[in-house]
């Protein structure tokens, strides 16, 4: 099991998963065979049939990452409204109950609806995952154990799931809690060395890891998937910015290795409140030399001076309710 496509000099590949939905309604609606009949290596299927996946291709900055991210969500929507449907970019529904929506028909989900049971229709939910391409296995568990303690601040400030089968979650992200359920997922375990690693991946068992970070040695990158799905794009591009720049950080500097326990109380807090100040400014401080060096450091500022999207949610639904934050939501999705 030791091939692998390392090799990459900090590249950068960013995957969204936008929902399907009626346009009067603003429901979600299972229709992505209708909208991507003939999935491809830039539109694709996901879970539930109400989602679409874009993903872009390796690009060298963030702003090259946001001009990709700009094309495939007009192409969905473009295909959307050709079906008569709208789309909706998330990190949750704030209607949509995961009970009610048919899962993809394919064999990876079908051995998922097998482990989880009725407990995989709580899954409706997205993510932003960003890529970060590296040279070598040894860099990418480097840079895993690196990344890890700055993960939390990125779920706060990415924070766009307060809604959960039609009612308030509890959490800026309800997203982070239904991931946790998931088996192998949440918190990244101690990787010694690329061993560790490999043993976990023989037998298919990689297919089964949804960590906030692993490495990725199909594409020879270290994922980072703690990200709520954003609805403004350029939050998407600002989020992919912060990520490339701590992981270029993280290589040049020693790790050690974070405690599990503390990591898992830190990341529980950042789902339930908005990114303190002083965090902020310390991960400020770790990216913004090396944000300017790869030509992100525009984007990811501002996602560091604006608050998470989830708190717009809220100010939105407590004066119109769900179904007011659907039609916010549907009106900021195009790029």
């Amino acid at each position: 099991m030791s091939a692998h496509a390392f090799g990459g000099e900090l590249t950068i590949g960013v995957e969204e998963e936008l929902f399907l939905v009626d346009p009067g309604s603003l429901d979600a609606v299972p229709a992505v065979h209708e909208v991507v009949p003939e999935p491809g290596e830039r539109v694709k299927l996901e879970l539930f049939q109400c989602l679409v996946e874009t993903t872009t291709p390796v690009c060298r900055s963030a702003g090259e990452a946001l001009d990709a991210l700009q094309r495939l969500r007009h192409e969905v929507l473009e295909r959307a409204e050709a079906s008569g449907l709208a789309v909706l970019a998330a990190g949750s529904h704030p209607l949509a109950r995961g009970e009610e929506q048919p899962l993809v028909d394919a064999p990876r989900y079908r051995k998922l609806a097998a482990t989880l049971g009725d407990a995989v229709h709580r899954q409706l939910v997205c993510g932003l995952h960003v890529h970060v391409g590296l040279p070598s296995p040894a860099a990418a568990l480097h840079a895993y154990e690196g990344v890890l303690p700055w993960l939390p601040v990125l779920l706060s400030l990415s924070a766009c799931s307060p809604y959960l089968d039609g009612e308030p979650a509890g959490a800026l992200s309800g997203r982070a809690g239904r991931l946790a359920e998931l088996p192998s997922s949440g918190v990244p375990p101690l990787l010694r060395g690329w061993s560790d690693f490999e043993e976990l991946r023989s037998g298919g068992a990689l297919e089964r890891v949804w960590w906030d970070v692993r490495p990725s040695p199909a594409f020879g990158t270290l994922e980072l998937r703690i990200a709520d799905m954003q609805t403004d794009v350029r939050r998407a591009a600002g989020l992919a910015a912060l990520a490339q720049a701590l992981v270029a950080g993280a290589l040049e500097r020693d790790v050690e290795p974070l405690d599990r326990e503390a990591y898992a109380r830190r990341r529980e807090q950042a789902a339930r409140e908005p990114p303190p100040e002083e965090e902020l400014a310390r991960l400020a401080d770790v990216v913004e030399r090396p944000a300017r060096g790869l030509g992100g450091w525009a984007l990811a500022e501002e996602v560091l001076g604006a608050p998470p999207e989830a708190l717009r949610q809220l100010a939105v639904g407590a004066d119109g309710g769900p179904a007011a934050v659907a039609a916010d939501l549907r009106e900021r999705t195009p790029p």
